[in-house]
């Protein structure tokens, strides 16, 4: 087996519950790398078209990657990949921590998950030996609750479990799945699919060496990766000091920090929701997963207030601005407060967050009112209506339960006009970048393959930030409104991104270009003995793009899916530095698929395209979903 690689993917089988253990072809570990890049292979390969996400025949994938576990800078990650119950594409969400470690360390770079439990279950890996445990006696608890309970039983505390809590058990269709207390896995609701298959948590514990194929180069290339993250001012300065919120009140000088749901891109309460004023009024220490250079993770005690006594991690930026600028509130505590409660139940805060800010906007428009909502009153500000909402979501309570499903259902049964005031993309809630601000965070969102995501690319660092990668064919300035000549660079930038959440590692590395290509190239040609080059880095990257699109294009989605919601295309913005604009996708839709070789149409990867990547089998698949003629 290549170094890097731990040579097994662990099958778990629920029905039984049974397991086996399989060894990846070493064809695809060249081609797909690892975390995101193998998971979307298994998935097109397992998962039948128009299968039903919470049904037995979703798989449920978690995945490293060929760094998870060794000594390179931030490689404490693992990804988690399924067909999403909230969007019906294929997504993945990615976590730090300790738990992808430690399951390399057990033996396994993965572990495929199919089948459904009759009655509720968890799983402990203890050095590759696997064992299935009741779970009835964890069912309904919440996640720091689960993962003191399974330590106790075991008689470890110093296991690395993953698990669900009762968002996940309660099929919330945002709901995420937690690791190490207060990591999460959180977009497009793997946590549901955890629920829907009985799987309340695994634990893992492991002892096994993770090998170099050429030591030397190895430890080269894993020091210059080190010069490069701690020299870099967001990743050796910004990030350490004051996390990533750091950037929220430069974002917010941009007219890029959505608000009230998208309304505008600049809130007035800015500074008081910023990484500075956690840091000021409650921060307490500073967090890394394993082997991370950066420490982004605040840790927190509210020391005064109404959240007096609230401690653990604070809130991460798209957690901040979801609760903060986009709910109208600028109580950082409430926002504090807020993202734990999500963390304890196991709810993405994104998508908590922006549902509880469309529900404000429609209840301050009077599309609801109390009787819907029980009684509480959802306005802008209403940091007490935004936290107790929070809780009816995870427990599908009272009006949480119209919420719970997402945006979309939720619309269909207020009616009213409410889908008008939805941002979202292929359902699935935009983060903490407003569009308008970025146009070539506009283009990304529109065309990801799991929908709004601000990662894939992170296209504000280039346009509001002023970063440049050297490798990837920026130009030497951007401006942000501007629409023409983003195609090609966001194709790169969506295809960097892929590769590196298949090394896998954290994106932090990459989000202001800290990280070029050919670096990470060097570094895992030395690691597995695969030899790389920048450019078939990318190529993989590519390969992994075009085979998550063809997996939603096998379920129906098309270019028709690629928009963005009403507001960012046909409301201007109503003040600050970005008064006016809006997004005209159109046009850069047309050039994207051009510097994709994709089907203008369709929105398709073309047969050539696929070819020239050896995926002529999703193009075998792609023709017979055409409509006949």
């Amino acid at each position: 087996m290549r170094g890097g690689y731990a040579g097994k993917v662990l099958r778990l089988d629920l029905d039984g519950p049974s397991y086996r253990v399989e060894r990846p072809r070493e064809e695809d570990l060249e081609r797909f790398i690892g975390g995101e890049g193998l998971c979307i292979k298994y998935l097109y390969d397992e998962v039948p078209p128009h299968a039903d996400p919470l049904g037995p025949e979703n798989r449920l994938i978690f995945m490293t990657g060929p760094l998870t576990g060794t000594l390179a800078p931030t490689s404490g990650r693992h990804c988690v990949a399924t067909k999403s119950p909230l969007t019906g594409c294929q997504t993945t969400a990615h976590a730090g921590g300790y738990w992808g470690a430690e399951l390399k360390f057990a033996g396994y770079d993965g572990i495929i998950v199919e089948g459904q439990s009759k009655s509720p279950v968890y799983v402990f890996i203890d050095d590759g030996d696997v064992h299935f445990y009741d779970a009835s006696g964890l069912w309904g608890k919440d996640t720091l609750r689960t993962d003191t309970l399974i330590k106790k039983e075991l008689n470890d505390d110093k296991l690395s479990i993953t698990y669900i809590g009762p968002a996940g058990e309660n099929l919330v269709k945002y709901a995420t799945v937690m690791n190490d207390q207060q990591r999460s896995a959180s977009r497009g609701g793997p946590g549901a699919v955890m629920g829907s298959k009985k799987l309340k948590a695994i634990a893992v514990r492991g002892t096994q060496d993770i090998r170099a194929a050429s030591p030397g180069r190895y430890f080269k290339s894993m020091n210059e990766l080190l010069d490069t993250c701690y020299g870099h001012v967001v990743t050796g300065s910004l990030f350490p000091s004051y996390g990533v919120t750091g950037i929220i009140g430069l974002m917010n000088e941009k007219g890029a920090l959505p608000t009230r749901n998208h309304q505008t891109g600049n809130f007035e309460g800015a500074d008081r929701i910023s990484g500075q004023a956690m840091a000021s009024a409650m921060l307490k220490k500073t967090r890394g997963c394993f082997c991370c250079t950066i420490h982004c993770t605040r840790v927190i005690d509210i020391p005064y207030g109404p959240y007096h006594g609230t401690r653990g991690k604070g809130p991460d930026y798209d957690s901040t601005v979801a609760f903060g600028s986009q709910c109208g509130n600028d109580s950082l505590e409430a926002a504090a407060h807020a993202n734990l409660l999500c963390d304890m139940y196991g709810l993405d805060t994104v998508s908590a967050g922006a549902t509880i800010a469309w529900a404000m906007e429609l209840y301050e428009r009077g599309i609801i009112g109390d009787d819907e909502t029980r009684g509480v009153r959802l306005k802008w500000g209403d940091h007490e209506a935004m936290t107790s909402m929070v809780h009816k979501i995870a427990t599908r309570s009272e009006f949480g339960a119209v919420l719970a499903d997402g945006i979309e259902e939720a619309a269909k049964r207020v009616g009213r006009g409410s889908e008008r005031y939805a941002q979202g993309v292929k359902n699935l809630d935009l983060p903490g970048i407003e569009a308008r601000g970025s146009k070539g965070m506009a283009l990304g969102y529109a065309t990801d393959n799991r929908g709004g995501d601000n990662l894939r690319p992170f296209a504000a660092a280039a346009e509001c930030l002023g970063f440049r990668s050297k490798e990837l064919g920026m130009p030497e300035s951007f401006d942000a409104l501007g629409e023409a000549d983003k195609a090609r660079w966001v194709v790169q930038c969506q295809n960097y991104s892929v590769a590196v959440n298949s090394l896998v590692v954290c994106m932090f590395t990459i989000i202001a270009f800290t990280v070029e290509p050919g670096q990470y190239a060097r570094h895992l040609s030395a690691l597995t003995g695969m030899e790389y080059d920048k450019d078939r880095l990318l190529e993989a990257g590519e390969r992994i793009w075009n085979l998550q699109r063809a997996f939603n294009a096998r379920e129906g989605f098309s270019r028709r899916d690629d928009r963005l919601p009403y507001r960012l295309t046909s409301e201007p913005v109503p003040d600050g530095p970005t008064k006016g604009s809006v997004v005209h996708l159109e046009k850069m839709l047309d050039e994207y698929y051009e510097a994709r070789g994709w089907d203008k149409d369709t929105g398709w990867p073309t047969r050539e395209k696929l070819a020239a990547l050896g995926l002529e089998y999703a193009a075998n698949d792609l023709e017979k979903s055409l409509p006949a003629t």
